[in-house]
């Protein structure tokens, strides 16, 4: 143990490194305060009209989560006791997906590059409008409650330059979609930032499996986002329920932060 450890430890401080927050000016953390307390009696019930949206950049052949391994000394760079990484032929793709209380909508995977309004308007017409459609489709089985109609739907997307488009203002409008004001910089509001991780790990797991590498060719792309579907519809409604069920929790943090930061 080091000296500034040991003194560290006496006036009962660790050394830790930063953790990585959207930074958050005295306006934001007003307005998510404001969400906070707006939402705060809600119920899981109430949550469970709430269809959540988010895009994500997933890098193919990169596993985010930090991996352990039980190993012998002196064995760190026994290649089964390493987790590989490629430098090159690094390739990205963009996914759009929603989710809402026991439904996972479709996920809409896209090649390289950004999504302007136009890219966002197709991806509304793709994934979010069938979404909505099942959501207000009558049950088959007679026993079963529908749990959302044309005037308990609300839709969640952030406050990305493409969401705030007149043009997706009025597509929302006129198919009848409102839409959640959202607080700035909180990613940590977002129950579907929590589903990411799993997908993304579940997808390097598939990748590995195989023994593929990154390529971009277009027969390659294309086996990605094969694989990517694959991976999303295996998540399972059980995580969805907690992480809807998670809301009002989420609510209580951010009351209790004064509009900061959450563990989330």
């Amino acid at each position: 143990m080091t000296t500034a450890t040991r003194r560290l430890k006496e006036v009962d401080l660790v050394s830790r490194y930063k953790r990585k927050k959207p930074f958050l000016s005295k306006a934001h953390k007003e307005a998510r305060l404001e969400w906070a307390r707006t939402y705060q009696n809600w119920t899981p019930e109430d949550w469970s009209k709430v269809i959540f949206s988010d895009e994500c950049l997933i890098r193919v052949g990169v596993d985010t989560r930090r991996q352990r391994v039980i190993r012998p000394p002196g064995a760190a760079l026994d290649e089964r006791y390493l987790q590989p990484t490629f430098k090159s032929g690094r390739v990205t793709i963009m996914i759009w997906g929603c989710f809402c209380y026991g439904h996972l909508g479709p996920l809409v995977t896209l090649e390289q590059g950004g999504i302007d309004a136009d890219k966002y308007e197709e991806i509304l017409n793709d994934g979010l409008f069938s979404l909505v459609d099942d959501l207000l489709a009558l049950p088959d089985d007679p026993n079963m409650i529908r749990v959302a109609n044309e005037d308990t739907l609300l839709f969640m997307h952030d406050n990305a330059p493409c969401h705030k488009t007149e043009s997706v203002k009025r597509l929302l409008t006129d198919n009848h979609i409102p839409v959640m004001k959202w607080p700035p910089q909180s990613p940590d509001l977002n129950p579907i930032e929590n589903l990411w991780p799993e997908l993304k790990h579940n997808f390097y797991l598939m990748f590995r499996a195989l023994k593929l590498h990154p390529q971009r060719s277009q027969d390659a792309v294309a086996k990605y986002m094969e694989l990517l579907q694959e991976a999303w519809q295996e998540i399972g409604m059980d995580f969805i329920s907690t992480l809807v069920k998670s809301m009002p929790q989420r609510c209580k943090d951010v009351i209790a932060a004064k509009g900061g930061h959450t563990k989330r």
